[in-house]
């Protein structure tokens, strides 16, 4: 996935507009695709010593695997930015064919 810092405040922008407080904890998740189990279990074991829940290890197509991480984090558009590009470079380190980006959700108190 590429990242253009400008593009994320624009949707950080767009977010608040809908309601999200982006300065409090909201629920951030992460995809990452590759066309079997092995690099994605590796991208998902290096996360999960940061506080990512596995959220689903899928078949999504006949020959592709989605992992989604997700994490309650309070992000600023440059974290997610930097988040952004170290995603790149775990799923290239752990053989993951793709980071494919990041969604929001607000935290249901």
């Amino acid at each position: 996935m590429q990242s253009k810092l400008e593009s994320i405040k624009g949707a950080f922008d767009k977010m608040k507009g809908d309601g999200f407080n982006t300065n409090s904890n909201l629920r951030w998740g992460f995809f990452f695709f590759n066309d079997g189990q092995t690099g994605l279990k590796k991208v998902y074991d290096e996360l999960k010593e940061h506080s990512y829940v596995l959220e689903s290890l899928e078949k999504v197509d006949f020959d592709e695997w989605r992992l989604h991480v997700s994490k309650m984090d309070t992000l600023s558009p440059e974290k997610l930015h930097k988040r952004n590009i170290a995603f790149n470079k775990l799923a290239d380190f752990c053989k993951g064919k793709l980071y494919d980006g990041w969604d929001v959700e607000k935290i249901s108190v």
